[in-house]
């Protein structure tokens, strides 16, 4: 048991060190995404790649891979719960960096952090032309990377990637759910378009100052339950929420006098996050397994819980609108609670951006940059006219023309640092609807919401989703909660009752407008043969 106790100490003094670098890298890229100017950024994107090189120096010390080799192959039945866990996770990463060499690792995080600053310049151009070149390296490394840690010949390189962000899951897999979605929801959303009744929306391009919007962010924040002794709350370009450890996790919003909305569902979504990152086990930090242990699908599907599950419920409506009639009172005066309801469910037909999506339409965004990453990953596309398919397939889904690059394929950032991380949303989308019927089962989730005991809401999710996150890979994960296998049917089913009853549609509707419509979209997005972050 000594030797043990030896390898499981060298291995807390090596994640130490690791930890602290990472913390200084983390700090740098929030600073460069929140508050440092143009010209600071390729300095800032500098350092960065220098502190991942010494990052991964550390994972690849010999004395350091040894001992987790050891502890995984020789002691690992010896081994607490939490040991278990940490170097089940850690044996993994020596699989995820193996065959890449320091010189390899240093030139993707260059190319990664010199993409986002060339994304900015593009997007502010909306030009595809200025960032097409850096999509092709970026593919060309991710490629590369994988090839570099595998030596299988016919090996699937996206299902790879996938894997990286949910273990267990493949391309095979996530085809099954995205074709089940695409099944459910474009027939929905096809009757939609030609449905009589709109619900109540016209106000929600009202001007509101900046102003009474951070009051009110501030608000949702509390009551969802986040921590401000814990956590902060910043703007940028593209909102995401970062966790520096234990103590310290900061969300970003971004801010538009004309859409408050925007502001609203993006703060309570990365409010979801950091609520999940304030709220894991202690033994997270204690054990140093890092925060990565989560997954982004399931950290996706508490932060979509909180935003759609339950921020766009009727009974969520209910439980905030005294506050928000009080601090949007001269803006709102008489926008009623059922017409609050209605506008933050409305569907804008005309939208062509994910992050301003409707909860019914969203995951059709996914799937056409599911689809594309296959193809990039596959070496299928081309990349000098890859926004005209972009835009292609959007006509094909949504009926609307791509007005500029911004809003077509520029407008996310995920893509200057690899792929396989967009599945991971439609995925999240999925998973809490599975557990808020459980969840449902035992509190009673609308009475719940409705009396505003968000608290008890919390406290459910504790014990429940959060408690055994880290221990569990995902496929574990949500059947341990749910005694259900991982699909997305009570996710279909739950968009069209929803929609159905917010668009005063019958079965025989939807029919009618798909009896009449061209084409399933599916045949026009095919693949043609044989990537990232918040």
């Amino acid at each position: 048991m000594g030797a043990i106790r030896r390898d499981m100490e060298q291995l807390f003094e090596t994640l130490k060190e690791i930890e602290f670098k990472e913390h200084l890298s983390k700090i740098i890229q929030y600073d460069m995404e929140t508050a440092a100017p143009k010209g600071g950024m390729e300095d800032d994107a500098r350092d960065i790649a220098n502190l991942q090189s010494e990052i991964f120096r550390l994972k690849k010390d010999p004395d350091f891979m040894h001992a987790i080799r050891k502890l995984y192959k020789i002691d690992y039945k010896t081994l607490d719960t939490w040991s278990k866990r940490l170097v089940l996770l850690l044996d993994r990463d020596i699989e995820k960096q193996k065959g890449i060499s320091p010189k390899l690792n240093k030139e993707a995080n260059e190319l990664f952090n010199q993409a986002y600053i060339d994304w900015l310049k593009a997007k502010e151009d909306k030009s595809y032309d200025e960032f097409k070149d850096t999509l092709a390296k970026i593919a060309d490394m991710e490629k590369k990377l994988v090839e570099a840690r595998n030596q299988e010949v016919d090996i699937n390189l996206y299902d790879v990637r996938i894997s990286d962000y949910e273990p267990g899951f493949t391309s095979k897999d996530l085809d099954v759910f995205f074709d089940e979605l695409e099944a459910g929801i474009v027939p929905l959303y096809k009757a939609i378009r030609k449905a009589k009744y709109q619900p109540k929306h016209k106000f929600i391009n009202k001007p509101v100052p900046i102003s009474k919007q951070e009051e009110f962010t501030k608000f949702l924040l509390e009551f969802n339950g986040f921590d401000f002794n814990r956590g902060s709350v910043s703007t940028t370009e593209h909102p995401f929420t970062e966790q520096f450890g234990q103590n310290d996790v900061r969300v970003t919003t971004k801010y538009f006098e004309t859409n408050f909305i925007s502001n609203m569902y993006s703060i309570i979504h990365e409010g979801g996050h950091a609520i999940f990152g304030q709220n894991i086990p202690d033994e997270v930090f204690s054990y140093h397994i890092g925060e990565g242990c989560l997954s982004m699908a399931k950290h996706e599907s508490v932060s979509r819980f909180y935003e759609n599950t339950i921020g766009r419920s009727k009974e969520y409506i209910h439980a905030i609108y005294p506050t928000f009639h009080k601090i949007f009172e001269k803006e709102f005066k008489n926008v009623t609670e059922d017409d609050l309801y209605e506008g933050v469910n409305w569907i804008d037909l005309k939208n062509t951006l994910r992050t301003e999506a409707d909860e019914l339409t969203y995951c059709l965004h996914i799937i056409i940059r599911y689809r594309l990453e296959k193809e990039m990953m596959n070496g299928t596309v081309d990349f000098e006219t890859l926004n005209q398919r972009w835009n292609a397939m959007y006509q094909d889904f949504f009926g609307v023309d791509v007005p500029d690059d911004a809003k077509g394929i520029l407008q996310d950032v995920h893509w200057t640092s690899g792929f396989g991380y967009f599945p991971t949303y439609a995925m999240g989308n999925a998973m809490n609807i599975m557990y808020v019927k459980k969840m449902d089962e035992d509190i009673g989730f609308a009475k719940t919401v409705k009396a505003g005991k968000m608290d008890k809401i919390l406290d459910w999710m504790k014990e429940n989703v959060f408690a055994k996150a880290p221990l569990l890979d995902t496929k574990e994960w949500i059947k341990d909660i749910t005694g259900e296998e991982f699909s997305a049917t009570a996710y279909v089913e739950y968009l069209t009752n929803k929609f159905m009853k917010l668009y005063h549609l019958t079965k025989a509707d939807i029919k009618a407008a798909n009896r009449v419509s061209k084409k399933p979209t599916k045949k026009t997005v095919k693949k043609t043969t044989k990537k990232e972050s918040k």
